[in-house]
């Protein structure tokens, strides 16, 4: 299965908030943050993952991970995820944090360790997105870069 890695634009949004609520995310603040969303389209163009930055600082959120296909595999995701680093790299991003719901191998091999709620910067803290993941059942993550 071939596939292409982009940078989202303003025509992405629509297809980027289906995807995200369909995988139970919530999709609040992609529009302020959509020029730091990256999408994973089939070679037929169907749109079938994304993940967002969040930039605070030297810090930033990776967030809204999500991938809708049946023919992703691991080393896809790995790929993926290594590419959304890079870009927060570019951003001169020192340290990333994500939140799951569970743990992963996936973000062990990337170099995310988990944190407690109280080691997140305060200006994590206060994104909205932070607001509302924070609510539920959330594990934390961090990866210095």
């Amino acid at each position: 299965m071939s596939m292409v890695v982009r940078k989202a634009d303003e025509a992405d949004l629509l297809e980027i908030k289906q995807l995200v609520v369909k995988a139970g995310l919530q999709a609040s603040g992609i529009e302020e943050n959509l020029n730091d969303f990256l999408v994973v389209e089939t070679e037929e163009q169907e749109m079938i993952g994304t993940v967002g930055l969040e930039c605070f600082g030297k810090q930033g959120l990776l967030r809204s991970f999500v991938i809708d296909s049946q023919k992703w595999t691991g080393q896809h995701s790995v790929a993926f995820l290594q590419l959304a680093l890079a870009h927060a790299k570019q951003k001169q991003i020192e340290t990333i944090y994500l939140y799951a719901r569970q743990s992963s191998e996936l973000f062990q091999q990337l170099g995310f360790a988990e944190v407690e709620k109280a080691a997140v910067p305060f200006l994590l803290r206060k994104a909205p997105y932070y607001q509302q993941v924070e609510r539920g059942e959330t594990r934390i993550f961090s990866c210095s870069l």
